[in-house]
């Protein structure tokens, strides 16, 4: 008798299971919702350097501004605004100089890029 009694708590365990988990048989993709589809609209138009100009201006204000000032017209650091020479810009970035710190151990190289571009472009 005792192994009627495991054979039906067994019966009936696995019962429960294939009730609370689904039939593994059936086909789950049938039953499961349809992916909505979304349509990516860019905010922002990308920098060469692979940063939109949003998150470049974001950049700037959080890195640059508060010494050549919000517009790059200068603060307690040089003027920027003007400065076209995105190469030149990009490694006064990276390596400083002049009184200005590096920032090639605090900025990846895809945001010294944006920025670059971004004073490069009129800070636009």
């Amino acid at each position: 008798m005792g192994r009627s009694i495991l054979a039906l708590t067994l019966a009936v365990l696995l019962a429960t299971v294939v009730i609370a988990c689904g039939d593994p048989s059936s086909d789950a993709s049938s039953t499961a919702p349809a992916p909505v589809a979304t349509q990516e609209t860019p905010a922002e138009t990308a920098t060469p350097g692979g940063a939109s100009s949003g998150e470049a201006a974001t950049l700037y204000a959080d890195t640059c501004s508060g010494c050549h000032g919000a517009d790059g017209g200068g603060g307690s650091a040089p003027p920027i605004d003007g400065e076209d020479d995105a190469a030149g810009i990009k490694a006064q970035i990276e390596s400083g100089g002049g009184g200005m710190p590096a920032f090639s151990g605090q900025l990846t190289p895809a945001q010294i890029d944006a920025l670059a571009q971004y004073v490069a472009g009129g800070l636009q």
